[in-house]
């Protein structure tokens, strides 16, 4: 696959209007988190990649709602540099999330994005959003370009680990230009599998990975069952393998190592 670094993009994408779900049916929430790296390194092409790339996505996310009939999706968005900032307060429909373009800043503080992330997804009794008794495992989108500067990350990954939703979360880490090994190696240890690690070069091959990441999860994790019920295991490798046959030959694509 061609590995060429030119991130081109196109800007010109609004988001679209879309009716609302009946509010009388009663369904599960599946969470849908962004996990963005807005440091210093990102400025450019890369950062503007990625803030088009969820821009297009959110166009279209009211139609992927309209497909997931099991399951309601909120959608939440993290951003890291020297500090880790919520885009909204509070996750968000498909039709009220809304993504402001982010600036690149700053250092790349892992540490604060993992204990972010580790408090988002706790139990509601426990100040968390996740329900307090079964629910559907997450899907979590992490992207950075580089090593954090966060010496301790290490330990801050390792309590996220000991999170249950997080370990039984489908989770993508997205290498932006990324060569170092050393890098390479901690988003595939906080995605969990080379599987789940994909080296992004340019910026349509991100926003594809974005799209069918989203598509494909959506469709596998709201028909599984309770997280309780120890199933989400086989619901993410389905959904890991729709995911690698479709882009398995998209240029601009890599699978981490």
């Amino acid at each position: 696959m061609s590995t060429q670094n030119i991130f081109n993009f196109d800007s010109s994408k609004t988001p679209l209007k879309a009716p609302r779900l009946d509010e009388g049916v009663a369904r599960k929430t599946l969470h849908l988190l962004f996990v963005v790296d807005n440091s210093g390194s990102m400025s450019g092409e890369r950062i503007s990649a990625v803030n088009n790339a969820i821009r297009d996505l959110n166009s279209i996310l009211p139609d992927i709602q309209d497909d997931t009939a099991d399951a309601n999706i909120m959608v939440s968005a993290l951003t890291f540099a020297e500090d880790a900032k919520w885009v909204h307060s509070e996750p968000k429909s498909v039709y009220d999330f809304s993504w402001k373009d982010v600036i690149s800043d700053g250092g790349t503080n892992y540490s604060l994005t993992f204990d972010e992330l580790n408090k988002f997804l706790s139990k509601r009794q426990d100040g968390g959003q996740m329900p307090d008794f079964g629910g559907i495992a997450p899907i979590i989108i992490f992207m950075s370009d580089g090593m954090p500067t966060s010496e301790d990350w290490k330990e801050h990954l390792d309590k996220l680990n000991a999170n249950k939703w997080f370990k039984n979360s489908l989770r993508y880490a997205l290498a932006i230009n990324i060569e170092d090994q050393e890098a390479l190696n901690i988003l595939k240890e906080f995605s969990g599998s080379s599987d789940r690690l994909l080296k992004v070069y340019n910026a349509e091959a991100l926003r594809k990975i974005i799209n069918v990441v989203v598509v494909s999860t959506t469709k596998v994790q709201s028909k599984s069952h309770s997280v309780l019920s120890g199933s989400m295991v086989s619901s993410n490798e389905l959904a890991a393998q729709e995911i690698n046959l479709q882009l398995n030959d998209v240029d601009g694509i890599e699978w981490g190592e």
